[in-house]
């Protein structure tokens, strides 16, 4: 069995532990006895009805933060006297009402690019909601329908225009931003470090593609108590180590060749951002008095 696999078993077995006591203390709040728990089914007997693991209902909340964020964003452009314009390739448009501002150019990967705004063609007053606007657009009256503004605009006058619609989107964007970022490691931590570990210790997979591979236990320990030191001194690196720490407690501590006290020790020492790794060896012996 793959580790994706493995992970998406544990993942159905703690969430029907959890329903199961949920259900449990109910029971016990109305005076009515408890329901029967039934066995959990090993690897092999497990139903094969799919239950979302929790990490998929962070990433729903997280795809909500994100849209909720952009249209934020939107609003404050439209405020700002912006209309949305042509999307394509993931970046949307937005052009000024006045044809000489600056247009935006805002990115689905979370940034934006404030940029002088082309020649405009477009109906006198800018009014395109009906076709028929257009008909003043034909010769002779073509010119009526050439927005040059952009193009002629100093850049003495234009800069300064250039700084308020980055102004004006500062707090959404910082927000969309954040939103992005925490869906990002919601997807580190949830999928991508368990399905890492879960190669290390199942099948020798090195942490670094193309490292040499990883034939005993002992390499494979050492492997992921590195990964586990190495983290970053950050909220995310902090993150990170809690999943590892996590998973040698669930998977290393539980099989037949769990951590030392000496590897315990030599991780806690490498780990430049102090902490330890809440792991208790069986050979570490009772505590010193």
């Amino acid at each position: 069995m793959g580790s994706s696999s493995r992970a998406a078993e544990r993942a159905r077995a703690g969430l029907l532990a959890a329903l199961l006591g949920a259900a449990g203390r109910a029971a016990a709040q109305e005076g009515g006895a408890a329901p029967p728990v039934p066995p959990v089914p090993a690897e092999s007997e497990a139903s094969p009805v799919a239950v979302a693991a929790p990490v998929d209902e962070i990433i729903v909340f997280g795809d909500l933060e994100i849209a909720r964020a952009r249209r934020q964003l939107e609003a404050d452009l439209r405020a700002a006297g912006y209309r949305e314009g042509r999307r394509r390739d993931g970046v949307t448009v937005y052009r000024p009402n006045v044809a000489w501002k600056p247009s935006v150019f805002l990115y689905d990967e979370g940034f934006a690019v404030v940029r002088r705004s082309p020649v405009r063609f477009e109906p006198p007053g800018g009014i395109r909601g009906n076709k028929l606007n257009y008909l003043w657009c034909l010769p002779p009256f073509t010119p009526m329908c050439l927005r040059i503004g952009g193009w002629v605009v100093s850049n003495a006058k234009l800069n300064p225009q250039k700084q308020a619609v980055a102004e004006a989107m500062d707090p959404a964007m910082d927000r969309w931003n954040a939103a992005l970022a925490a869906k990002a490691m919601g997807v580190r931590t949830g999928q991508e470090v368990p399905a890492l570990l879960d190669g290390v210790w199942f099948d020798g997979a090195p942490i670094v593609p193309g490292d040499p591979l990883l034939p005993t236990p002992a390499s494979r320990r050492e492997a992921i108590l590195s990964f586990w030191a190495g983290r970053a001194c950050s909220p995310e690196g902090d993150a990170v180590r809690a999943v590892v720490a996590l998973y040698l407690e669930q998977e290393v501590m539980t099989s037949a060749t769990p951590l030392t006290a000496d590897e315990v020790r030599a991780a806690e020492a490498a780990n430049p951002c102090g902490g330890t790794l809440g792991v208790a060896p069986l050979d570490a012996g009772p505590p010193a008095p």
